[in-house]
């Protein structure tokens, strides 16, 4: 999850931020990952900082709704779907750009679903035969590279292979028309593009009862993760864990750090080269421990010598060398389009603690670099994706893809909007096409001038 990159929701489209607390609490930072204060058990280690805490609860839920107005009672809206979660500003403001662009659309939070009146609707038009595909290998984004500066996509895109020779596909549609028609609190509508992001089931209020509890937020969360399979399109597309994501870039020949899966940390240490190592989680940077509070168990760079001293956990953990690099870098891929930045921190947690001194400048992607993401993305199936790379000695290092990062922050530290750009038209390109029409382009230039007017509020650290 890439929680805290960007502060602000708008709550109930009123205009009126409401922003999530970032806290810095008393503790261990690394304390799921660092040696025990008590020999022989995992738990607060004694050289770590205060860990980051990101308080949620006091974002209220809404559903917002940009939709033309309404038509005959039979006819249902086609319109994009955004799930994600109170105090995320990333969806607030895409939803304010599509609804300049003519594209209407819904954005619910985990927060408010269950409040939701929900009756969904699966159409079973007469499909073409036409061989099975591997959904996992298929581009859902239907886009080839330059679809971030077209408003259409032909529609033939989506049964033929893209200019890079990847499959390009879209969900679970026939003749790319969509799937379902949901009725949604009175309204009823045909999802062409969904795109759900931190959309989590443990965001979900609690009841009396913890078998209700479960049974509701599991029930909440299959219906959106199913609704992006069977919409025209759906974003980000597969998510790949951290492990098949290093497995997935070594086997495509890109550097990937030395890394050993383990619940024994100084034994991992010891097989490492050099004198520090990374140690990191398995899953989710952020644990969310009650609904709506997050504590954030982030990378740790650690003396190789401290490491080995750390007793066993009773879970798993990656152990990673430290590479030696020139630059950092975090390279967007949004429809096939490539937006980097050169990073400049102190360390992994930086970001949280001390924002005022990470840099994060626009850079050119190096074709090197440009090729490796692409590649990737094409390899797992993804419209969109945060991409954490390094540069050694000019050589491409993979760290990982985070599929729900957020990028307002990176923008508003570097100036320019070429993300939120990319994506708006990408969104658009994928709903125009879901309904098989060509329509006129929208330039980057407009979409750069419509966000002048979309909130900035929590833009910034």
């Amino acid at each position: 999850m890439g929680y805290g990159r960007d502060h602000e929701k708008e709550a109930g489209g009123s205009g009126t931020g409401a922003r999530r607390r970032i806290g810095i609490a008393h503790g261990c930072g690394h304390a799921l990952l660092s040696a025990a204060g008590v020999p022989g058990q995992a738990g607060l280690g004694p050289s770590c900082g205060p860990h980051v805490t990101v308080d949620l609860r006091g974002s209220p839920g809404s559903v917002s709704w940009r939709l033309p107005e309404p038509g005959p009672a039979a006819d249902a809206a086609p319109c994009v779907v955004l799930a994600d979660r109170a105090g995320c500003a990333e969806f607030a403001v895409l939803q304010d750009t599509l609804h300049h662009l003519g594209v209407p659309s819904v954005r619910v939070d985990a927060e408010s679903v269950a409040a939701l009146r929900l009756s969904a609707t699966l159409a079973a038009p007469a499909r073409a035969h036409r061989p099975t595909e591997d959904r996992s290998a298929v581009d859902r984004s239907a886009v080839d590279r330059s679809a971030v500066d077209r408003s259409a996509v032909d529609r033939s895109a989506v049964d033929r292979p893209t200019t890079d020779g990847a499959p390009a596909g879209s969900g679970g549609v026939a003749g790319g028309r969509p799937c379902a028609v949901l009725d949604l609190d009175g309204r009823r509508i045909a999802p062409t593009v969904v795109w759900a992001r931190h959309f989590s089931p443990q965001a979900m209020p609690a009841s009396a009862s913890a078998a209700q509890t479960l049974l509701r937020a599991e029930s909440w969360h299959a219906v959106v993760r199913q609704l992006c399979s069977l919409a025209p399109a759906s974003l980000p597309g597969n998510r790949p864990g951290r492990l098949e994501q290093l497995a997935g870039a070594a086997a495509a020949g890109i550097r990937v750090p030395r890394t050993i899966v383990t619940t024994d940390p100084a034994g991992a240490a010891a097989a490492m080269p050099g004198r520090r190592v990374v140690v990191k989680v398995v899953g989710e940077h952020f644990v969310e421990t009650s609904p709506g509070l997050l504590t954030g168990v982030l990378p740790e760079i650690a003396a190789r010598a401290e490491v080995l001293r750390r007793p066993a956990l009773d879970y798993p953990v990656i152990v990673q060398e430290h590479v030696e690099h020139d630059a950092e870098l975090r390279v967007y891929h949004v429809a096939g389009a490539v937006h980097a930045y050169a990073v400049g921190k102190r360390a992994p947690d930086s970001p949280w603690r001390e924002a005022a001194e990470v840099t994060v400048t626009p850079v050119a992607a190096p074709p090197a670099v440009a090729d490796a993401v692409r590649g990737l993305a094409s390899l797992w199936g993804l419209t969109y994706g945060a991409f954490d790379l390094l540069l050694s000695a000019g050589e491409v290092v993979f760290l990982e893809v985070n599929t729900d990062g957020d990028w307002r922050w990176f923008e508003a530290k570097a100036g320019g909007r070429p993300v939120s750009t990319a994506v708006a038209l990408a969104i658009r390109t994928l709903h125009l096409s879901a309904l098989g029409i060509a329509g006129p382009p929208s330039p980057p230039e407009l979409v750069d001038f419509l966000l002048l007017g979309t909130r900035t509020l929590g833009s910034g650290r």
